[in-house]
């Protein structure tokens, strides 16, 4: 057997420093990782469960073997496609050539959630030095290039590595602004509308509807757009950032990226139920999620698109993120599916499958319509000016226009 191994380290309450919780072991033949607490960390009053589903502090648990052989939260750790496209670049090599083990331990210390990964439990801090917000328009710039395959400049590569460390495909950066730490979201070359400024207008919308929503600002560089949104797993602490832990709902439900069967869900209320601190306010706010997301076409909910923080007494669910409509034409038919179970009608994005299943969210029949109706009519009534107040154009709100208005069809 060929093993790598590596310290986890745990960024515990309040502390800017991490300290050595166990140690990751990782069959790079087989693709198998196991993990084993340190005795000095479990002594810790307040030590955190590195991964709460599967490596809780009382044990047991078993060897990882699904998601390339990482725990959920470390998988969450690593970077996604498009931090991967980044690391990929540096190292002059197909995203496919560098294996988990060796994505796990090229991310740095803008990653998301509280966890880090080490040879040696004498491994200093990982350098931290994200962009700053001048730096705004070479980070766009270079994020163009290395998405059409052209190479980039050293130093501004550099840049954007350090600040590239968050899941999902399209080009992001972190960067710090006015004492705090953004995700700049950037255009796509494949984008068909401008997909910053829509996803600022839908979360913004999403806050009208009474969900909870990241602090969102919206720049313009040029002639081009991006989307900032204050990052909630860091806050500022004598003049550097403590962490709070994050786990993917992909996670928590131990699911592997190939269980798309399996995505429900009732599975991830069940998690809910189990693990949060405030399990009715999760759940509600679960569902109101789930009525919203069919109500503005968000088909992209997947499981690594709802996100828990997690913290000394249990989790809760972090704001809502990565939400956007589905573009569709009118005439081609009203009926769309979500990414994950529903009700008893599977996937089917209607209100009627949702809330007949109420109980599953801790809301009695009437609750779930009452919170169902109030949220259609809102957003029936004032999506477009939330969207033209957002800049977008007449043009684009007709291009928008199926996509927000057929899923009322399908009450």
């Amino acid at each position: 057997m060929s093993i790598t191994s590596l310290i986890v380290f745990c960024y515990l309450p309040e502390s800017i420093e991490a300290v050595p919780a166990g140690k990751f072991d990782y069959d790079t033949q087989s693709g198998i990782g196991s993990f084993q607490y340190g005795h000095r960390y479990l002594e810790r009053h307040n030590a955190l469960a590195v991964d709460c589903a599967a490596l809780p502090l009382g044990g047991p648990f078993l060897p990882a073997t699904s998601n390339g052989g990482l725990y959920g939260a470390f998988r969450d750790a690593s970077p996604d496609y498009w931090g991967r496209l980044v690391i990929a670049s540096r190292l002059h090599c197909p995203i496919e050539a560098i294996t988990e083990i060796d994505y796990l331990q090229e991310a740095n210390a803008t990653r998301v959630g509280n966890l880090d990964f080490r040879f040696s439990p004498e491994d200093p801090e990982p350098t931290f030095s994200p962009p700053q917000f001048q730096d705004i328009d070479n980070l766009l710039k270079a994020s163009e290039e290395l998405e059409q395959g052209h190479p980039v400049d050293e130093q501004i590569r550099v840049l954007l590595e350090q600040g590239s460390s968050l899941g999902g495909a399209r080009p992001k950066c972190t960067l710090e602004m006015d004492d705090e730490l953004w995700l700049a979201k950037f255009p796509s070359r494949n984008d068909g509308i401008n997909i910053p400024r829509v996803e600022y207008a839908t979360m913004t919308l999403a806050r009208e509807c009474g969900l909870i929503v990241p602090e969102l600002r919206l720049l313009t560089i040029g002639t081009r757009d991006a989307l900032l949104v204050r990052r909630f797993d860091r806050t500022s602490i004598s003049g550097s950032w403590s962490r709070l832990g994050f786990m993917s709902a992909l996670s928590l439900a131990e699911w592997d990226e190939r269980d798309r069967e399996r995505w429900s869900y009732r599975t991830i209320a069940d998690r809910i139920r189990r693990h949060s601190k405030q399990p009715d306010t999760d759940l509600h706010e679960l569902f109101s999620r789930i009525a919203f997301n069919i109500l503005v076409r968000n088909t992209d909910d997947h499981p690594r698109n709802h996100g828990f923080l997690m913290e000394q007494d249990g989790l809760s669910l972090s704001p809502l993120y990565d939400v956007v409509p589905a573009l569709t034409r009118s005439g081609v038919g009203t009926e769309f599916s979500l990414a994950m179970g529903i009700g008893p009608q599977g996937r089917l994005a209607k209100l009627s499958n949702l809330c007949s299943v109420a109980p599953v969210f801790n809301l009695t029949s009437a609750q779930a319509k009452n919170l169902t109706t109030a949220m259609q009519k809102r957003i029936a009534q004032s999506w477009q000016e939330t969207f033209l107040a957002a800049g977008l154009t007449e043009a684009d709100i007709v291009l928008l226009e199926p996509s927000m208005t057929l899923p009322f069809a399908k009450i």
